[in-house]
C-alpha cells in the first residue's frame, strides 16, 4: 500500500510539474463525500448529525476502491457539511433534506448597505462551523488518514449566495464600491474560516488539500476553493471582482487550486492572471474544446485536472476526450455518480450499480493509458 500511494503522489507531483512522462494520474473517484447522486439506500439517516457515521460511510468508501481499483486515489477524511458552511455561519439557513446535500435556503442581503452591517462569523458558535470542527476533532480521534478542511467555496460563491446572483450583478454596476467591500469581506471571511479548520486538522497552511479528493502536491500550495459562477461573468466583471479575491485567497495559503463546472474558456486569461493560482480542476461536462484550449494555454503554468462525472456512453465519452488529452500537465478524474450520468452537456437521472460503474469506469480508461500497470487490481 505504501508503494501504491508514493506512486501516485509522484505521478501527481508531476503532472503539476509539467513533466513529460508520456502517463498521467489517473483517478476512478468513487469515494465521494458528498451524497448527492449516491444510492438513496446506501446514505444512513444521520450523515450530517453523527461524526462516527460519517467516518464509517467514508471508510467504507475507501477500503472498496482500494480493494478494487488500482488508480492514484490517495485516501483522505472530508467533513462534509454541504457548499453553505460559510454563508450559515453569517447567517444564511442551510435545510437538510434526506438523500440530498445540505444546501442554502435563500439571500440573506437585501440591500447594498446591508453589507456594512456583516461582522466576522465564531468558528466555535456560529452556523456550520463548530460541527466541521467537532467532526474534524473526531476523524483525527479515531483515524490516522489525513484530514480535509470542509468545502471551500470562494469569495464571490460566498458573495453570491448572501446576496443572490440577481443582487449582485446589480449592484456592482451601481453600487461597485460596496460590492468590493462584500467580496473584501468573504475573502477574509473565507481565508480565517481555512486556517481554523487547519489547525484542527493539523495541516500546514502552505499544504494538505485535496481539490475534489485529488491530492495537491507539496510545493503547490494549501487551498482549493471553488468558483462555479465563473462560467457567467464577464471576463471584465470577473477581473475587476473575482481575480483580487481569489489571488489573496491563494497567496494566504502559498498557492492552491480552482474548481468550476461548465464551460468557462472565455475566463482562461483571467486564470492565468491569478496570483497563486497553481492548477484548475475543471468538471467540462463534455465541452472538450475548453479542455484543448486550456491544454494549450496552461502549458508549463497551471496543472489540469479533466473531470466529470460518470457520462451515459461511457466508451465512446473517454474515446474522444482521450485522444485529445496531452499527458503532460494533465490528471483525468472520473466521477461515478450512480443515480446521475452526462450526456448532451447535461446530467441526466439514471439508476445504475455505483460499484458496477466504477469498475467499468476503470476497464474503460485503462488500457487506453501508456501506465506500467494495469488500472484494475488483478483479483489473486
Amino acid at each position: 500500500m505504501d508503494n501504491r500511494i508514493e506512486q501516485a503522489r509522484q505521478r501527481i507531483h508531476d503532472a503539476y510539474s509539467h513533466k513529460d512522462t508520456g502517463e498521467m494520474p489517473v483517478l476512478v473517484m468513487d469515494v465521494n463525500y458528498w451524497v448527492s447522486g449516491e444510492s438513496p439506500q446506501l446514505i444512513p439517516d444521520d450523515y450530517f448529525t453523527s461524526p462516527a457515521r460519517m467516518l464509517e460511510f467514508q471508510l467504507a468508501k475507501i477500503n472498496r476502491h482500494l480493494a478494487s481499483i488500482q488508480d492514484d486515489y490517495i485516501p483522505l477524511l472530508y467533513p462534509w457539511y454541504g457548499t453553505g458552511v460559510a454563508p450559515s455561519a453569517i447567517g444564511s439557513n442551510v435545510l437538510f433534506q434526506r438523500g440530498m446535500d445540505p444546501a442554502v435556503e435563500g439571500p440573506v442581503l437585501e440591500r447594498p448597505e446591508d453589507i456594512r452591517k456583516l461582522r466576522p462569523p465564531n468558528p466555535l458558535t456560529d452556523g456550520l462551523m463548530p460541527r466541521v470542527l467537532e467532526t474534524i476533532r473526531y476523524f483525527r480521534q479515531h483515524s490516522d488518514l489525513p484530514v480535509m478542511f470542509t468545502d471551500a467555496q470562494g469569495p464571490l460563491n460566498i458573495a453570491l449566495t448572501l446576496c443572490g446572483v440577481e443582487n449582485f450583478f446589480v449592484w456592482v454596476k451601481e453600487h461597485p464600491t460596496l460590492a468590493h467591500e462584500l467580496m473584501d469581506y468573504t475573502t477574509q471571511v473565507l481565508i480565517e474560516w481555512i486556517r481554523v479548520q487547519k489547525q484542527y486538522a493539523g495541516q500546514p497552511e502552505s499544504s494538505g488539500a485535496f481539490p475534489h479528493s485529488i491530492l495537491l502536491p507539496e510545493g503547490f500550495g494549501g487551498v482549493c476553493i471553488s468558483d462555479d459562477d465563473c462560467t457567467v461573468i464577464s471576463p471584465r466583471m470577473y477581473r475587476e471582482f473575482v481575480v483580487p479575491y481569489n489571488s489573496r485567497v491563494f497567496q494566504a495559503f502559498g498557492g492552491g487550486t480552482l474548481h468550476f463546472c461548465g464551460s468557462a474558456k472565455h475566463q482562461i486569461e483571467n486564470f492565468l492572471a491569478t496570483e497563486g493560482l497553481t492548477g484548475i480542476n475543471c468538471f467540462c461536462m463534455g465541452d472538450f474544446d475548453q479542455i484543448r484550449c486550456m491544454q494549450q494555454r496552461f502549458d508549463n503554468r497551471l496543472a489540469l485536472m479533466v473531470c466529470d462525472f460518470t457520462p451515459l456512453h461511457i466508451d465512446s465519452y473517454y474515446s474522444e476526450i482521450l485522444g485529445d488529452l496531452r499527458t503532460k500537465g494533465t490528471i483525468l478524474a472520473a466521477y461515478p455518480a450512480a443515480e446521475f450520468a452526462l450526456e448532451d452537456g447535461k446530467y441526466q437521472i439514471v439508476s445504475r450499480d455505483g460499484a458496477q460503474l466504477a469498475e467499468e469506469v476503470a476497464r474503460i480508461i485503462g488500457p487506453r493509458l501508456a501506465r506500467p500497470r494495469q488500472l484494475l487490481k488483478t483479483p489473486s
